[in-house]
């Protein structure tokens, strides 16, 4: 809780800061002490802290209340810009830096930081819409870790090659908007030795996915240098071209195909002649030594073709291990129906609901766990996020990736808990706590967890006398 929370819990109207009365006060002083009930972090020294701060600063907390970036980050909310009135200029932007270092530092810092090192980018690129508000330290923390990012992801994707896992915030576009709000020299001679070497991998394998997915995120970043930028959007485009296949429907419009099949032969080869103008721009960035060059270039980017037995390892872990070994077990208590409760393999956080999304209920008396995976090049699939589900809840699935086959996996158990065993496959989180798996398994659990399914409409899941039944219409089970 901090004193941003506070004022949105009260309904603070912003345009009455600065001129509350002590009848006011009271009146906030005795709604905040039965909101005591209701949260337990709210404490006399953060209701001393709000009031302190409304009447000794209050053009700072006004402008803070006004801003969205900085409202919806302290808040916790996601307000439209139409909730808020037109900004004017703010004339004192030490004073909001300082009223943030005095009030809320101890909320950015964590959350800033944790999110930086989770590779969870959504949340801090809306931030950096209001960085200029930023304290100086943390702006310069932020600006390190941003070129550290950029430094790790051009030194993996370079021979021998580094885990490419630990680099795939590349292909989020909210980790290239995060860069604006901090852009610089130095992070812009960053994002472009990138480029050339996602270019280098682009020319050494035209079917490279991770190198379209780069360039088409890469273009949410407002590059400082113009020629840059149209560079980018060239090779988003033509490696669009070369990833998507031609795919031939039912209806035998053949002339139609011939037309476009046309049209790409001519635009490819347009982008071929760009390509070998780009790469006599980036002489002094690119070094084709360092990338080798194969007369039959790798089809397939090698963090895809490692997948499955990262994918069979996490499944060891997670429903094939000695239940009498179990030590150190401590239970995960406050895990909420909708989270993800992964952070070592499907990493990403789960996308809120959407017009686009399945609802899946567990009917069961177990907790599920269902895992959304990716199925690229038609055989290989790619974890993408996990979704905790409550025995007796439901959740709403986001397929946030229209262009890939979306499958499911379904884990299932009791009592999800960090727990000791001697297998040799461990995932730990934060190179401290073992990944988080039920301690209590369904009886086939090995069995349920290695199915794949294809859901096409609502899911209800059950285990019933032993065996798991989904009742979907339109279910494919692989």
């Amino acid at each position: 809780m901090n004193i941003i929370e506070m004022a949105a819990l009260l309904s603070v109207e912003t345009s009455k800061i600065g001129l509350f009365t002590e009848v006011d006060f009271a009146e906030m002083e005795r709604k905040l002490e039965l909101e005591k009930h209701n949260h337990p972090d709210l404490t006399d020294e953060l209701i001393s802290q709000l009031f302190d701060a409304l009447k000794n600063h209050s053009k700072s907390f006004q402008a803070v209340m006004n801003n969205r970036a900085l409202f919806n980050f302290f808040a916790k909310k996601n307000l439209s810009k139409k909730q808020f009135q037109e900004e004017s200029e703010i004339e004192d932007k030490q004073a909001i830096k300082g009223f943030i270092q005095t009030y809320l530092i101890d909320e950015l810092n964590p959350i800033v930081y944790d999110k930086i090192g989770a590779n969870d980018f959504q949340e801090i690129a809306l931030l950096t819409e209001a960085h200029q508000f930023l304290p100086d330290r943390v702006s310069e923390k932020i600006i390190y870790y941003a070129t550290e990012k950029l430094e790790l992801a051009n030194k993996a994707l370079k021979p021998p090659f580094g885990d490419f896992s630990k680099i795939l915030y590349i292909k989020d576009a909210n980790f290239f908007t995060f860069l604006n709000g901090f852009k610089n020299e130095t992070i812009e001679e960053q994002v472009k030795a990138l480029f050339t070497t996602v270019m280098n991998m682009y020319i050494a394998d035209k079917s490279s996915e991770l190198a379209k997915r780069t360039f088409t995120a890469m273009k949410n970043y407002h590059t400082l240098d113009e020629q840059l930028s149209k560079n980018i959007g060239m090779l988003k485009e033509s490696a669009e071209i070369n990833y998507k296949p031609f795919a031939v429907n039912r209806k035998k419009y053949y002339w139609i195909y011939a037309v476009v099949g046309l049209i790409l032969v001519i635009r490819v080869s347009m982008f071929i002649s760009d390509i070998s103008e780009m790469n006599s721009q980036y002489d002094s960035y690119q070094n084709y030594d360092d990338y080798e060059m194969q007369s039959e270039p790798r089809q397939i980017d090698r963090y895809y073709t490692d997948m499955k037995f990262k994918i069979d390892s996490f499944r060891v872990f997670l429903a094939d291990y000695n239940q009498t070994q179990i030590r150190r077990l401590t239970k995960l208590s406050n895990i909420k129906t909708g989270q993800n409760p992964f952070e070592t393999f499907y990493e990403n956080q789960p996308t809120g609901e959407s017009n686009n999304y399945l609802r899946v209920r567990n009917t069961s008396n177990y907790d599920v766990v269902l895992l959304e995976n990716a199925v690229l090049y038609d055989s290989i699939k790619m974890p993408r996020t996990a979704h905790f589900i409550k025995a007796g809840e439901s959740v709403a699935v986001n397929f946030n990736n229209a262009d890939t086959k979306t499958i499911f996996n379904i884990y299932m158990g009791k009592k999800l808990a960090t727990f000791q065993t001697e297998s040799n496959h461990l995932f730990v989180r934060n190179g401290s706590i073992v990944e988080y798996r039920f301690s209590e398994l369904i009886p086939n659990v090995k069995e349920v967890l290695e199915t794949d399914y294809v859901f096409k409409n609502d899911a209800d899941i059950n285990f019933v006398n032993g065996h798991l039944r989904i009742d979907s219409e339109g279910l494919i089970e692989n």
